[in-house]
């Protein structure tokens, strides 16, 4: 258990129950368990059950589903995800009652200042796969931290890690601003890329909330490869160490950079000195920026190299980040839950590193807004693959306003095919699909679903 388990909010929770709603959600759920290790009653709601469920379950928290309402008689504070919506009939109900009502992310920055070293992660992509090599780097230094990361680490089988109150590694999503309820001691800025557009009005709105992220922060490790990070820091309070994997103008860089079947390893230097020689055991180019932010992240909270090292070559990705997923007539098949024109690039730079015969992407857009704003982004994206084909758009939480289709984006890639439905793509693919060929299933939707 902690020992600095009091926050803010403990006035209002005392001996009473922290309703947590939403709670099959991967942050939800470690908010919950997290208020357990500190000692607080936890119950919990969502519509249904699922692997995060089980997991709080497990840990002795009452969960009620669907149309139940769950008891509020002796509730002291509710917690609930965004995606709760504010005519929901248990917090509808919860105010009537006067009980508090607080959303995650507040209410999760409180809970951060229990623990001494806060490591936010953020970026418009890499937040997963830099804060799981973080995570395999602290675990493997043996200094019980505690992790919240946004996909699965083989290591433990989840996103999440009750550690001690020292160390804290987390990622820090910008949408909606969210990140700027957090509370880091150490802010990571892995890139910055105009995207979720139905918020950021512009790139220069997106710049100026990670300026405020960082200014949260005493110290922000910042890529200096990326131009936008770079410009959101020149005006950042926090002291700013710069990592890179082009430059040897930086306080962190790599040299001797070579490729082995894909897979990385270079020599990492800091103040101009030799630090260690890094293997990497997730492939890809691009994983040495990821690399040199963990590196930079270990080296400043007093991790030794030799640590350093064994955790970034244990490290083998996390859930869904170029994921091996099986066979299909003899092809290996990934998944990846690239959703950006960026992250698409980077993914089949890394697909072509591999492959034997042809690349093969089966593509679900993510947000109509997205798709719609970035769209000339995106009809660029797909040049590293031999055949593109699109499912329709995933909506997420939108309306189509803008009449945008798959159908769009397919008829603007070269390469591209459009099926829309899982059931003609999975028949497609049964077909087509060929020995030595990489199939690759790309998105951030639901995907994921698709049999093959």
């Amino acid at each position: 258990m902690l020992t600095n388990s009091k926050f803010f909010y403990d006035k209002y929770i005392s001996d009473k129950v922290c309703l947590v709603l939403g709670i099959g959600g991967v942050s939800m759920s470690a908010i919950a368990l997290m208020l357990c290790d500190m000692g607080y009653k936890v119950a919990g709601y969502d519509e249904k059950k699922g692997v995060y469920t089980d997991l709080v379950e497990k840990n002795g928290i009452d969960v009620v589903y669907g149309d139940q309402m769950p008891e509020l008689d002796n509730v002291g504070v509710v917690v609930y995800t965004a995606a709760i919506k504010e005519d929901n009939k248990i917090l509808v109900k919860a105010r009537e009652l006067n009980i508090l009502t607080v959303v995650r992310a507040p209410f999760l920055g409180e809970m951060m200042k229990c623990y001494k070293n806060r490591i936010g992660v953020s970026g418009t992509h890499g937040k997963s796969t830099a804060s799981g090599m973080i995570s395999q780097i602290f675990m493997d230094a043996d200094i019980n931290p505690t992790l919240m990361v946004g996909a699965d680490l083989p290591v433990i089988k989840t996103g999440l890690r009750i550690g001690g109150d020292e160390h804290f590694v987390f990622e820090a999503c910008e949408y909606k601003d969210s990140f700027l309820s957090f509370s880091p001691t150490l802010s990571v800025v892995l890139n910055v890329e105009l995207d979720h557009t139905d918020y950021f009005l512009s790139l220069d709105q997106m710049k100026d909330s990670y300026t405020k992220f960082m200014n949260i922060s005493k110290v922000a490790v910042v890529c200096f490869d990326s131009e936008n990070a770079r410009d959101a820091a020149k005006t950042t309070s926090a002291r700013v160490v710069y990592y890179s994997a082009k430059s040897t103008d930086c306080d962190f860089y790599a040299k001797n950079f070579k490729l082995n079947r894909g897979f990385a390893e270079f020599d990492a230097y800091y103040n101009n000195e030799f630090l260690l020689h890094a293997k990497l055991g997730v492939p890809g180019a691009f994983q040495v920026e990821n690399a040199l932010a963990a590196i930079a992240v270990a080296t400043l909270s007093g991790i030794e190299s030799d640590a350093i090292v064994k955790g970034l070559e244990n490290f083998t990705g996390v859930g869904r980040r170029f994921q091996f997923r099986g066979k299909l007539n003899g092809a290996d098949v990934y998944d990846d839950y690239a959703h950006h024109p960026d992250e698409i690039k980077a993914t089949l730079a890394t697909a072509k590193a591999f492959e034997k015969g042809r690349v093969v992407v089966v593509y679900q857009p993510h947000t109509y807004t997205r798709t719609h704003d970035l769209f000339d982004d995106f009809a660029t994206s797909f040049k590293d693959c031999d055949e593109v084909i699109f499912a329709d758009i995933y909506a997420a939480r939108e309306k189509n306003r803008f009449g945008i289709t798959s159908k769009d984006l397919s008829d603007a890639v070269e390469n591209g095919k459009y099926l829309g439905s899982f059931e003609e793509i999975e028949e497609y693919l049964k077909i087509n699909v060929k020995e030595d060929d990489l199939v690759l299933i790309m998105g951030a939707g639901n995907i994921i679903d698709l049999k093959i």
